[in-house]
């Protein structure tokens, strides 16, 4: 889907098509899904934070004010709505599996692939320990390959907030992975 048809599609949801509704969610459903999860640490409580934003979406379209600007929106929308379920909350129950639950397509495991997935357990594990807005950047960031100035957007706040809280949850993870097992990734870190 071009960004053309997507303007289209959400032109169309606004007025309240439910067929262009269900392409768009059909779109975005996996990665809003696994940024849930992420945020979150566990598969049910993404999937309760990926629907209620969602629901929020088709309730809420009409107020978006520029149909290219959806997935910025959308993004912000489920920022709000993670953060709110998750003060609601008020525990976070990290899965073990997380990446492998979120990810949909799960290929065959050869020792390779187990070694990195057991890695990116690792430093998921390290990322949930970060406190909610240094989690959000380095999800935003890393795991959906959004720019600072995108994050931005989303985070409400300043590009130099979103680098700055980039900086302190690399900081971070640094401390909290074992050197002896990421050295590369501590060498990559100070330069």
């Amino acid at each position: 889907m071009n960004d053309k048809t997507e303007e289209l599609l959400v032109a169309q949801m606004k007025r309240g098509d439910r067929y262009a509704f269900a392409q768009i969610y059909e779109k975005y459903r996996p990665s809003v899904f696994r940024t849930a999860c992420l945020i979150s640490g566990n598969a049910q409580d993404g999937e309760d934070i990926a629907q209620e934003t969602f629901v929020k979406v088709f309730t809420h379209c009409a107020e978006l004010k520029s149909d290219a600007m959806f997935r910025y929106w959308l993004f912000k929308i489920l920022n709000r709505t993670a953060w709110t379920f998750l003060n609601r909350k008020k525990t976070e129950i990290p899965d073990e599996n997380i990446l492998d639950k979120a990810d949909a397509n799960c290929n065959p495991l050869t020792e390779d692939t187990f070694l990195k997935k057991e890695q990116q357990n690792e430093i998921f594990q390290a990322v949930t320990q970060l406190d909610y807005k240094l989690r959000l950047v380095v999800i935003l960031y890393y795991y959906n390959e959004l720019t600072t100035k995108q994050i931005a957007k989303i985070a409400d706040c300043c590009e130099g907030t979103v680098k700055s809280r980039l900086f302190t949850a690399r900081r971070r993870l640094k401390q909290l992975l074992p050197e002896e097992r990421y050295g590369d990734y501590h060498e990559k870190q100070s330069v």
